[in-house]
């Protein structure tokens, strides 16, 4: 439904790796060899050089097949190789060890949306954002689902969300502008306010939507006077 020139797969960048994951609630403990491999794995990932973090995160599950976060990383690297049911599979093994992942419902369903398969998405990704309400990129994908089922207001009830949380997300601002025009009639500032917004933080320009800006005039709002009687 949201035609928002983002790839659904192209998103979740840098690795999901260990910086983050290994904390005193829930110590990780990795082999110094495994996360030597996934640190050039990360970094690999970051200069675009695919095939050489696959072949590192690969290294690196070999080492350490248990740990959830090195096993997303290399799911990552294989969506963005386009091996999705490789990916899945993966993704699949990481919540066998942790169901409560959020990293791997998110990129599951970003997977599942990438391949049209928007019940199984929209099921992911709801449990993305359960498991991690204030993730702005959960929030902005599940709106994606909700608006290819057709949900119009939850769509932009995940959308908006998704911007409040990170007023500074483009692809949320650009979506939501997308969606202001496919209202009936068409929310014409409202688009043109998270487009242009959009266009602030580096999205690219849209020209069907820059055309549809243009043709669109905006019906001024009427205050009525206080001593006005209610309809």
């Amino acid at each position: 439904m949201i035609g928002s020139g983002l790839n659904a797969l192209g998103i979740l960048c840098g690795s999901l790796l260990l910086a983050a994951s290994s904390t005193p609630e829930s110590p990780l403990h990795v082999p110094e060899a495994a996360r030597s491999l996934a640190s050039q794995g990360e970094k690999a990932f970051a200069q675009g050089n695919l095939k050489q973090a696959e072949t590192l995160y690969k290294q690196a599950v070999a080492i350490d097949s248990g740990t959830p976060p090195l096993i997303i990383s290399l799911a990552a690297v294989e969506t963005r190789l386009g091996n999705l049911d490789e990916s899945r599979t993966l993704l699949r093994k990481a919540l066998g060890l942790d169901l409560d992942n959020s990293a791997a419902w998110l990129l599951l369903g970003m997977n599942a949306l990438d391949q049209e398969r928007d019940e199984e998405a929209f099921a992911d990704l709801i449990q993305a954002t359960l498991h991690d309400r204030k993730n702005p990129r959960a929030h902005n994908y599940l709106g994606i689902a909700a608006g290819r089922k057709g949900w119009i207001e939850a769509s932009e009830e995940e959308l908006r969300r998704a911007v409040d949380l990170d007023p500074t997300y483009a692809d949320a601002n650009f979506n939501l502008a997308v969606l202001y025009l496919r209202r009936t009639p068409p929310l014409t500032e409202l688009a043109r306010r998270h487009y242009q917004r959009a266009l602030d933080l580096g999205a690219q320009r849209d020209q069907a939507i820059e055309d549809q800006l243009a043709k669109t005039v905006a019906v001024p709002t009427i205050t009525p006077s206080a001593s006005a009687p209610l309809p």
